[in-house]
């Protein structure tokens, strides 16, 4: 078992600490029955003994990076006291997402539970995405429907003070290099907080980031990505892409900027987020696939590297860590697809039985208003993969004046499928 966190996961729990939100994932399940108690619970416990089972405790030397530890406290499942309207489900899911998660310590992760008014029931799991990206978030949810068991060896939760000083102090001095960047790193990001204008409007309880939620049989997908000379990822970058252009989230020569994050995980990889990323520009909608799928390819096979600023981030005084996370999160142009690929069917049979549905999202906590949001530059995300026969997309999008609400994001989603002789079905 990793004893420290991998640089990126590290700056991932500051940063998130410093903003006073978690970046997270939530996955929601749809029943058109009541869940099975006994079995959520065994699913629950099993949670506990797999890859999310696991803290971060903060290192004594903040250069030497954080660590590891198996001593988590756990949240129990949070059962809602009484039915609610089918109508009112969407409210539930934006409430649990807002649920607060302690990447330090824990609870890093909330299970809840909620019945309907018409016999039908839903879960929500809710993820730090510190301990886990989206691939090691479901291969843990299928582990723990397995009921399969890993051994935590979190060694430094054995340590004495002493001991971790010293075993700071030594992978301290082997960062000497980044060490040093990040002394000029700080003196840029120091000068940038004093400049900064901070946006405190305080959180919006009543504020969701637009999301929506769709499934497409996955044969008419596949189908409508091969007869433009696409394939199933191609397709969801050139819908992500045509949203941009449609909601005017695009550079000055009008141009999409896509990022696509890129599994790096190898047999064995035991990192939390094992990603890279490729980024490029779509200049116009896309019908023809081909240069499209041609130039990502090129973008995949180039070598994924980690920039060096991460390494130099863990390095960084603690204060600073909130302008370096608030930089990152700050784009008018950027757009993000998520691609997670095919899962596990027994991803829906967490009760023991499948659900109808599962939908899959990034949240970002800290964006809890509009003028935050917007202050930031909008965001448009939008997290695909294929499951039991379905292409399942969720999207989150945010960039006024064409793109405020949820209604205007699925009219976006339903005109740039229409295109492609598709026909979503919207959660």
């Amino acid at each position: 078992m990793l004893y420290r966190l991998d640089d990126i996961d590290c700056v991932s729990a500051r940063g998130h600490s410093a903003l006073g939100g978690a970046l997270a994932i939530q996955a929601v399940w749809r029943y058109d029955r009541a869940v099975d108690m006994a079995r959520l619970t065994d699913f629950h416990a099993a949670l506990r003994r797999g890859t999310l089972g696991r803290v971060v405790a903060p290192a004594l030397i903040p250069a030497a990076g954080d660590r590891w530890s198996a001593r988590a406290e756990f949240g129990p499942i949070e059962v809602a006291s009484a039915p609610i309207p089918r109508a009112e489900l969407g409210e539930w899911i934006a409430q649990q997402a807002r649920a607060e998660l302690r990447t330090y310590g824990g609870p890093a992760w909330r299970l809840a539970v909620v019945d309907l008014d018409d016999g039908g029931s839903a879960v929500s799991l809710l993820s730090s995405h510190t301990i886990a990206d989206g691939r090691a978030f479901c291969a843990a949810i299928t582990a723990a429907v397995a009921d399969e068991q890993i051994e935590l060896d979190c060694r430094g939760d054995e340590f004495g003070p002493m001991r971790q000083l010293f075993s700071d102090l030594g992978a301290a001095a082997k960062r000497l290099v980044p060490t040093l960047g990040a002394v000029v790193l700080g003196v840029r990001l120091a000068a940038a907080r004093r400049a900064e204008v901070r946006t405190d409007s305080g959180s919006d309880r009543d504020f969701r980031v637009p999301t929506v939620d769709a499934t497409i049989p996955a044969e008419l997908w596949r189908a409508a990505a091969q007869a433009r000379g696409g394939t199933v990822t191609t397709l969801a970058v050139a819908l992500m892409a045509e949203i941009a252009g449609e909601s005017g989230r695009v550079d000055e020569q009008g141009r999409a900027r896509m990022m696509m994050p890129v599994s790096t995980r190898t047999d064995g990889d035991e990192r939390a987020n094992a990603l890279g990323a490729i980024e490029f520009e779509v200049a116009d909608a896309p019908t023809d696939l081909a240069p499209l799928r041609a130039l990502m390819k090129t973008k995949l096979a180039a070598e994924q590297v980690v920039p060096p600023v991460i390494s130099m981030a863990v390095a960084l005084p603690s204060g600073l860590y909130g302008v370096l996370a608030r930089q990152a999160a700050t784009d008018a142009t950027r757009t993000v697809c998520s691609n997670l690929g095919t899962l596990d069917p027994a991803i829906l049979e967490i009760d023991g039985s499948p659900a109808a549905s599962i939908t899959l999202g990034l949240i970002n906590q800290g964006l809890n208003s509009r003028a935050l949001l917007a202050a930031r530059g909008g965001i448009l995300h939008g997290v695909f993969f294929e499951c039991a026969g379905d292409i399942t997309v969720r999207i989150n999008g945010f960039h006024p004046p064409a793109l405020e609400n949820a209604d205007q994001l699925a009219d976006l989603v339903q005109r740039v499928l229409a295109r492609y002789d598709l026909k979503p079905a919207f959660r």
